[in-house]
């Protein structure tokens, strides 16, 4: 079995930005017991800590890690967990692209993709971050669920700065009370 392979990435924070639920049951006990939050009972953030940047180091574990410095990546794979405060990505696979510098200037996530804050999550089977327009591209069934409305669509983008959506092909559903 792989040792666990630690590292801080404080550009990452931008990514994981935006969401919060509950985790799936087998994710819910996996993330306790290394110390990520279950967002169940969370309170709702204020519009405040909605456009805040997140403060202190981002943590991201995973089974393995490898990192090339010629080409600037690092490569984290098998049961992907990143966490900054109370948020929170998962995904089979990341790829983080970084420039000479040590910032972020992409990152590809894979494999049942989900990020998690303030009472909203989004799950997709492909995520792409790009810094340059400070955005996420959610593609391969992507899905945001927020209280009782869930959206759908071929495609969503989410501006982090602006903390607007936009969604192809869109179906919104809406649970009565």
């Amino acid at each position: 079995m792989s040792k666990r392979s630690f590292i801080s990435i404080s550009a990452l924070a931008l990514l994981l930005a935006f969401f919060s639920v509950a985790l799936f049951p087998q994710q819910k006990a996996w993330a306790q017991q290394r110390g990520l939050k279950n967002a169940t009972g969370a309170k709702k953030p204020s519009p405040q800590e909605k456009t805040k940047k997140p403060k202190g180091p981002t943590i991201i574990t995973s089974d393995t890690l490898s990192a090339d410095q010629a080409t600037h990546t690092a490569i984290f794979e098998g049961r992907v967990a990143a966490r900054n405060g109370s948020m929170q990505l998962f995904a089979d696979k990341m790829v983080v692209h970084y420039n000479e510098a040590g910032g972020v200037k992409t990152i590809d996530a894979s494999g049942s993709v989900k990020l998690i804050k303030g009472g909203r999550v989004v799950t997709s089977g492909q995520a792409h971050y790009d810094k340059a327009t400070d955005s996420i591209l959610f593609s391969e069934n992507p899905k945001i669920a927020q209280a009782r409305t869930v959206v759908t669509g071929t495609t969503i983008t989410y501006y982090v700065s602006t903390d607007k959506m936009d969604v192809k092909n869109s179906q919104v559903f809406i649970e009565s009370k």
